[in-house]
């Protein structure tokens, strides 16, 4: 079974290999950075205090099944090592756990097309955030930079979408989407591109210290919202896993092709 799951991963990194080498070559790609994509078919996704997994995400989720306003994220940019071959996103957003909505924004990385930023709303493909941003007209990012999504509804099906990178840039744009409101996310992805790939090798993936979300009673910490903390992987072997939550209920870790990772 190892080595089965070796040389399904070698097949996939070649894959991405090749579209990393088309890339490079000037073709477009457009990533999409879909709802969670579970590890095995017929798998039962849990709603509250429990762990799982997916072929596509490694973070956390809390899903109480409608009402989520809001969400926030602090994060790092991380930095890419080329091996393996991959690609790798981190985000937050709304629906998407359990749902086939989504509202999303956060950064992409990868060793060929290097750090930009980014929102998406299901079933679109990613809208790169390369202009127009204040402090920055290009909207760079770079490893070692820390971004913090914002998103938020301001009227009917009518939500607010702000990113900015610390001391750099500021974006914000409102932005029509009818959302299920189902759940709210912070994650570590692996992105489709053309087929399911593997995510980059950027080590330690710092999210914190503002990981919330916001419902009719308030604003609350990942901790208070009974979150699923999900791994990465086709289930012998984790992508990437998360960490524990660290005492203030907000930060954590993601630790990419590790089976275990430490709280912040």
């Amino acid at each position: 079974m190892r080595r089965r799951t070796a040389t399904l991963l070698i097949a996939v990194a070649g894959i991405a290999s090749a579209s990393l080498a088309s890339t490079a070559a000037g073709a477009a790609t457009v990533a999409s950075h879909g709802r969670l994509i579970p590890a095995h078919q017929g798998q039962i996704l849990p709603k509250e205090n429990a762990d799982t997994t997916s072929l596509n995400w490694s973070g956390y989720a809390t899903a109480p099944g409608s009402g989520v306003s809001g969400v926030t994220s602090t994060f790092t940019v991380p930095s890419v090592n080329p091996v393996p071959p991959g690609f790798a996103a981190n985000w937050t957003g709304i629906g998407g756990y359990s749902s086939s909505d989504l509202i999303q924004a956060g950064t992409s990385e990868d060793a060929v097309q290097g750090n930009y930023a980014w929102y998406e709303i299901l079933p679109a493909s990613e809208t790169p955030i390369t202009s127009g941003c204040t402090g920055d007209p290009t909207c760079t990012v770079n490893a070692g930079d820390v971004v913090t999504v914002d998103i938020h509804l301001v009227g009917s099906n009518l939500w607010s979408v702000s990113l900015s990178d610390a001391g750099h840039w500021s974006w914000q744009q409102n932005i029509s989407y009818a959302s299920t409101e189902s759940s709210a996310e912070w994650i570590f992805e692996a992105p489709t591109l053309v087929v399911q790939t593997i995510p980059a090798n950027t080590g330690v993936n710092h999210f914190g210290p503002t990981s919330t979300f916001t419902d009719a009673s308030g604003t609350h910490t990942i901790a208070q919202g009974n979150p699923v903390s999900i791994a990465m992987g086709p289930g012998l072997v984790n992508e990437a896993t998360p960490s524990a939550l660290a005492a203030d209920g907000q930060s954590f870790n993601v630790c990419a092709y590790a089976q275990t990772c430490a709280a912040p």
